[in-house]
């Protein structure tokens, strides 16, 4: 796509509305925060919210999920497609259909057109939140082992929710009809919407002050100068053809069956192209990559080598192009189910990142664990007597790089949801919280070693046997977060169900489970890599590490050669 800087703004005018965009992109995640009703969204920070253009170009966003960002503009192009000619003042654009530009149903969009005080469209305001269930067969919906979008809850193809202030009651009858919690859907939904009403209040304040042919002057700019600046870096990396490849542990049904994902960059000049051609055949399970979700793993990528002041918006993908096959695991083909792209996805990320390091090195670092193990069950409040889903992840480490040691317990590269406060869940569900700790020798050992993983453990509080679902991707000791110049792998994740005794049974990487009255499920998450040779690590650093419970006396003898005696606190 060509952009011209139209120079109706002045830069320095340009400047002050990208700034003001951005301000009302982040106040509205905070309004969506404050208002939500679920604790997936008000504790776990399941969402994003974004500003648009009157195209539906992304302009500017709070950087909350980038897994949901780059993935809204196409959800709302298909509500503009649809319902050209007829936006009005008042109208809310509801959409979660994952072959209409959403990612998945679970993923709820709401969309708010913004209008000058002459009633003329100058662009949207828009929010998506993970709702905690839109029906299906399974409680939360989403399941690895789903076969079928029509597994995945009622979809909702770019729908009207709201036209000219007045709610559709047949929509809003729907929707309660097909969730689990309809309550609980309805306050998120209102919250959305409260959100993206404040953004557009506050869009159409700016325009107000400096006039809609100003403002739409500078949106303009802002999204050809982020072209032209991203084409100029591209431009700035060494031509040629990089490559990556990486295996899903499984489809969520076959769990002995690993999937194939790859992908070629292509540099040459100010052009980039990502193309996936070689990944799988689409699974039969719920972890296909539907479109959008394909264009977030990209967006980030491009994000990732761009400096610092390169704004995320729709004018970074200008000098890009994607190549992915019909009917593969990257681009499925209708109605094959796509609840759990995120496990694949944040795989796919690691791959995309991998095949990019060598173009800048000094950007790269070790893989990062990106299996996201995650618990979903529904349980009864001890304070309300209410019943709910709760969805919780733990997070895993990222890999050691050239100037420091990973993180420890971040959700990775496209997520960056929150660990739930133990009291939340305890106040809301029959569980009790028994441990967040972090995994001592889960990093990958080096120079500079990988961050370690995450440990949670869920005990059934309940007089009653809770059935529960939990999954994790890299559990596969085959595939795990390799490190780098010479670093070690990080350690995989893992499920586990404790019985009353403290005895640790295995549980399968994907699928069901019943917890009975004091058993523990038990989440635990995988380490980054290492990055650079082990040899080259201070004793003094391994010394801090064992000190700080980070690894172990025996690891610290067995893989950097400094012995108990010669470690001080």
């Amino acid at each position: 796509m060509s952009r011209t800087v139209t120079g109706v703004s002045d830069p320095i005018t340009t400047e002050v509305v990208r700034n003001a965009l951005d301000t009302i992109a982040e106040e509205m995640g905070v309004a969506l925060r404050r208002t939500s009703l679920s604790v997936v969204v008000k504790d776990m920070r399941d969402y994003s919210c974004a500003v648009f253009d009157v195209r539906g170009d992304l302009v500017a966003s709070a950087l909350d999920l980038p897994s949901l960002l780059a993935s809204m503009a196409p959800a709302l192009r298909a509500c503009i497609d649809k319902w050209d000619g007829e936006v009005y003042p008042g109208d809310v654009f509801l959409s979660n259909h994952p072959y209409l530009g959403a990612c998945q149903t679970n993923d709820v969009n709401i969309f708010v057109p913004v209008f000058d005080g002459n009633e003329t469209l100058v662009g949207f305001t828009g929010s998506i939140a993970h709702h905690a269930d839109m029906g299906g067969r399974t409680p939360g919906t989403a399941a690895a082992s789903s076969e079928s979008a029509f597994e995945e809850g009622v979809m909702l193809p770019a729908l009207k929710y709201i036209e000219r202030g007045v709610v559709d009651r047949n929509v809003r009858d729907i929707l309660v009809a097909n969730v689990r919690h309809p309550r609980q859907n309805l306050g998120d939904l209102r919250a959305e919407i409260a959100a993206c009403e404040s953004g557009a209040r506050r869009f159409r304040g700016l325009v107000a002050k400096y006039g809609t042919v100003v403002v739409q002057g500078a949106i303009d700019d802002l999204l050809a100068h982020t072209s032209l600046r991203t084409a100029r870096e591209v431009g700035r990396l060494p031509d040629g053809v990089y490559r990556a490849e990486g295996y899903l542990d499984n489809d969520g049904i076959e769990l002995d069956a690993p999937v194939r994902m790859c992908v070629a960059v292509t540099i040459a000049g100010e052009r980039i192209t990502f193309d996936f051609t070689g990944s799988d055949p689409q699974m039969r399970g719920g972890m296909n990559i539907p479109n959008s979700t394909l264009r977030s793993v990209v967006h980030y990528a491009v994000k990732c080598l761009m400096p610092p002041g390169v704004p995320f918006n729709e004018g970074s993908l200008d000098p890009v192009e994607i190549v992915a096959p019909a009917g593969t695991v990257v681009n499925p083909t209708f109605p094959a189910a796509v609840g759990d792209r995120h496990l694949a996805s944040q795989r796919l990320a690691s791959i995309v990142t991998r095949a990019l390091a060598d173009t800048a090195p000094d950007r790269s670092s070790a893989e990062w664990f990106v299996g996201w193990p995650v618990l979903i069950c529904e349980s009864r409040s001890p304070k309300s007597g209410d019943v709910a889903v709760l969805l919780a992840n733990v997070a895993g480490g990222a890999g050691g790089n050239d100037r420091q040691d990973g993180v420890s317990a971040a959700d990775v590269h496209m997520a960056n949801c929150v660990l739930i406060p133990a009291e939340v869940i305890e106040s809301n569900y029959s569980l009790r919280v028994e441990q967040y700790s972090l995994i001592p020798d889960s990093g990958g050992a080096g120079r500079h070693r990988g961050g370690l993983g995450l440990r949670a453990d869920y005990r059934n509080l309940s007089s009653d046997p809770l059935p529960f679902l939990s999954e994790a991707e890299q559990t596969n000791p085959r595939f795990p977060p390799t490190g780098a110049f010479g670093g070690g792998s990080g350690m995989v994740g893992s499920l586990m169900l404790l019985d009353v005794q403290g005895n640790e049974h295995p549980l399968p990487c994907k699928g069901k489970g019943v917890a009975r009255p004091g058993e523990v499920i038990s989440l635990r998450a995988g380490g980054g890599g290492g990055y650079g040779p082990v040899s080259e690590r201070p004793a003094e650093s391994v010394a801090r590490d064992v000190a700080a419970g980070y690894i172990t006396a025996q690891a610290a003898a067995a893989l950097y050669g400094v012995t108990a005696a010669g470690v001080a606190p």
